[in-house]
């Protein structure tokens, strides 16, 4: 049987169970047993019958979907998200479509549109690196459709938000590498524009200022962390008389390249340069020497978002708190050694 040619009377056959059972099943009625709607739209998943979700859901207002936007798929912090997500998920019945922006607005404002047009029952977002407007983000809500925001958020929207306490994790790096005896801290950060980066960038200030650190303003650097930003920041700061013993970086990325560039230029870690990274990935454990680094709770995260999106999936609830879950710092051979 093709499957463009099955109809609700071929699945009604294949259960032994009415047409009309079919059609109610399969557009959410009150009437239908869950465990019967779970039959049915499994057999006709089967079958290979197109149902329309744009339509269903615009009838039944449920499509037991969840939309989840995040920068970058092949990102270890994200995928951890997307793991606890899905694993509550699927143990509540939803689905999960994920799409990711590449740090787009463009991509981002896309992505939230067709997910608003196809009437998810939730969406769990971390915003580009581009977004400072969030009106885009109010099509959803107006559609009825709850979001939660994680890691990198806008305060100023009201929905529930799930993150860590980036101000706390430098405090935390700056205090180690200070106790490790290092006295010219470098911090590589991101762009201003983002929540993490902003309270990265005071965090940094204030602890120097509190470990008696001296702030060297060339060594205070925002940047789009490009390839190109860190290699330039390193050959200037190692060119001039006052070099830094200590850096900083916003990402695993940029502790990788630091790494491999103080390598070429001889330096030697962590006697001349330590380096900690606010974030973690694998790669960072299998270098030598082995990175200092923010460990995020991923997947505690990707299930707390969940978790808040349920209820609100539930509850329609107008609680719009922010709440901030914690960090490890991890310390390897980059940031310490015996004096």
């Amino acid at each position: 049987m093709a499957k463009s040619s099955i109809t609700i009377n071929d699945i009604a056959r294949e259960l032994n169970v009415a047409p009309s059972t079919v059609s109610r099943a399969l557009n959410n009625s009150r009437k239908i047993s869950d465990a019967t709607k779970k039959k049915i739209v499994d057999k006709a998943e089967q079958l290979g019958y197109n149902l329309n979700m744009i339509a269903a859901s615009l009838s039944r207002r449920a499509t037991n979907t969840i939309g989840v936007v995040i920068p970058a798929i092949n990102n270890h912090f994200y995928s951890q998200v997307v793991n606890g997500i899905e694993e509550l998920a699927s143990n509540k019945g939803y689905r999960i479509l994920i799409a990711q922006t590449r740090d787009s607005v463009a991509k981002e404002k896309e992505i939230m549109r067709t997910l608003s047009a196809t009437r998810v029952d939730g969406v769990i977002a971390c915003l580009s690196l581009e977004t400072k407007n969030t009106d885009h983000l109010h099509n959803l809500t107006k559609n009825e459709i709850p979001l939660i925001l994680f890691d990198r958020v806008n305060y100023d929207f009201p929905c529930q938000k799930v993150i860590t306490d980036n101000y706390s994790a430098m405090t935390q790096s700056v205090s180690h590498l200070a106790r490790s005896g290092n006295k010219n801290l470098a911090h590589m950060g991101g762009p201003l524009g983002c929540n993490i980066y902003t309270e990265h960038a005071r965090a940094f200030k204030d602890a120097l200022k509190k470990n008696n650190l001296p702030l060297q303003p060339q060594f205070h650097l925002s940047s789009d962390l490009t390839e190109e930003d860190i290699t330039e920041a390193m050959k200037i700061w190692f060119s001039q008389e006052l070099k830094p013993d200590a850096i900083i970086t916003a990402n695993s990325s940029a502790a990788l390249l630091v790494s491999k560039l103080a390598k070429e230029l001889n330096i030697s870690i962590p006697k001349d340069l330590a380096i900690v990274s606010l974030t973690s990935e694998p790669a960072l454990r299998f270098v030598e020497p082995q990175i200092t680094s923010i460990e995020l709770p991923g997947i505690e995260m990707g299930r707390t978002s969940m978790e808040f999106l349920l209820e609100k999936i539930t509850n329609r609830d107008q609680n719009f708190n922010t709440t901030i879950k914690p960090f490890q710092l991890i310390i390897r051979n980059s940031s310490f050694h015996n004096q």
